[in-house]
C-alpha cells in the first residue's frame, strides 16, 4: 500500500519499532518532539499485550497514527536463512505499507529480528539504545540473551545490533552522559528521556502518562525500591534473585515506609521479603516516577537499575552494591 490517498498525499510518514516499556517511552517522546506533524506508524511485539493489553490506546491518545503487532512469538529461533524468510513474510502480512514508503525508520530493540528485514533490503535506519547507558554495556545484554536465546543473540552479535556498529545504522540515539565509550562523533545523538519529559508541555506529558497510568498514585511512602528483572534475563535464578533482595532489605532502614516499583518484566513476588511495603500495581517505565504521585517520595533504592540514569535530578538515588549480596 502506498501513501497516495487524498488524505495522506504530501504527508511524510515515519516508522518506529519498540519492544520494552522504556523503548516505548523513548519512541513516544521522540515522535512528539520530532515528528508530531507527520504520520507515525509503530510496530510493537505481539508479546507486549501481556503488559499492555490496551496498546491500541496509543492511537486513541494521538501518540501514533497506526500501531501494528509483529508476531515475534511465531518466529522460531532456528537457522538464519529461515528466520529471514519468516521475518520477510511477517512484514509483508502485518505491515500494510512498503518499507520504502517511510522517510525515516527508528528502531528501538534493534537486536530483534525486524532489523534483519531492513538490513536485507538495504534500508538505513536509526538506532535507540535499549536502556540508558546500555550502549556502553551491550556485552551484558549479549551475555544475558545468550543464556536464554543463544541463536537470537548470535545473530544480533553478527549483525552489530547490540552496539549499533551495523553500516545500515546511520544514527544512534543514546544518553551520552551515561556512556563509558566515546560517543562524540556525528553519528551519535544525545537523547535524554528525563529532559524530553521535562521539556514537553504539560498537556503532551499528560498524554504520554495517560497511556500507562489513569490516575495519580497516592502514597505516604518515604522511599521507592526499583526492582530489576535478573531472573527473567537469565542472569540468575528466581531463588538467587529472592536472596539478593533479602540482602537489599538489610540495607534499607527498618523504619522506612517503602513503596515497591517493580520492573515491567520482573515476575518475583516481594511481599514476603518486604511484608510492610506497598507495591505499585500499574506497569510503566521508571522514568515517569517524577510525575505520577500526589506526594512524591524523596529516595530511591536500587542495585543498578538503568532507570535511575534519568531520575537523578528528581530523587536521592541510593545504589546498593549487588556484589555484597550476590552469591
Amino acid at each position: 500500500m502506498m501513501f497516495t490517498s487524498d488524505k495522506e498525499k504530501g504527508r511524510r510518514a515515519v516508522l518506529y519499532h519498540a519492544v520494552s516499556s522504556y523503548q516505548l517511552l523513548e519512541v513516544m517522546l521522540h515522535r512528539l518532539i520530532n515528528h508530531e506533524k507527520e504520520k507515525a506508524v509503530l510496530i510493537l511485539p505481539d508479546f507486549i499485550t501481556q503488559k499492555y493489553p490496551k496498546y491500541q490506546r496509543l492511537e486513541r491518545l494521538g501518540l501514533f497514527d497506526e500501531v501494528y503487532l509483529f508476531p515475534y512469538l511465531r518466529i522460531p529461533h532456528r537457522e538464519e536463512a529461515r528466520i529471514l524468510e519468516d521475518v520477510s513474510r511477517c512484514c509483508q502480512q502485518r505491515i500494510p505499507y512498503e518499507i520504502t514508503d517511510f522517510s525515516e525508520i527508528y528502531v528501538a530493540g534493534a537486536h530483534f529480528y525486524f532489523s534483519l528485514y531492513l538490513i536485507e533490503n538495504h534500508i538505513p535506519f536509526s538506532f535507540f539504545e535499549d536502556a540508558a547507558g546500555m550502549l556502553s554495556r551491550w556485552k551484558e545484554h549479549d551475555e544475558a540473551l545468550s543464556k536464554t536465546f543463544p541463536i537470537h543473540a548470535a545473530i544480533a552479535r553478527k549483525y552489530g545490533l547490540f552496539d549499533g556498529r551495523n553500516p545500515y545504522i546511520r544514527r544512534i540515539y543514546c544518553l551520552k552522559r551515561a556512556q563509558t565509550v566515546n560517543v562524540s562523533g556525528e553519528r551519535y545523538e544525545d537523547f535524554s528521556v528525563e529532559e524530553a519529559l521535562q521539556n514537553l508541555s504539560r498537556q503532551k506529558r499528560k498524554q504520554v502518562i495517560r497511556f500507562f497510568i489513569k490516575r495519580r498514585i497516592c502514597t505516604r511512602a518515604d522511599a521507592i525500591l526499583l526492582t530489576q528483572q535478573y531472573a527473567n534475563l537469565g542472569i540468575m535464578t528466581q531463588e538467587e534473585q529472592h536472596r539478593l533482595y533479602e540482602g537489599m532489605r538489610t540495607a534499607i532502614p527498618p523504619s522506612t515506609r517503602l513503596l515497591i516499583k517493580r520492573h515491567p518484566d520482573d515476575t518475583l513476588h516481594y511481599q514476603d521479603i518486604f511484608p510492610h511495603a506497598k507495591e505499585i500495581k500499574e506497569v510503566f517505565p521508571a522514568e515517569l516516577l517524577p510525575y505520577v504521585f500526589t506526594r512524591k517520595p524523596k529516595v530511591i533504592y536500587t542495585f543498578d537499575s538503568t532507570g535511575c540514569e534519568n531520575l537523578h535530578t528528581q530523587f536521592q538515588i541510593r545504589k546498593v552494591r549487588r556484589e555484597l549480596y550476590a552469591e
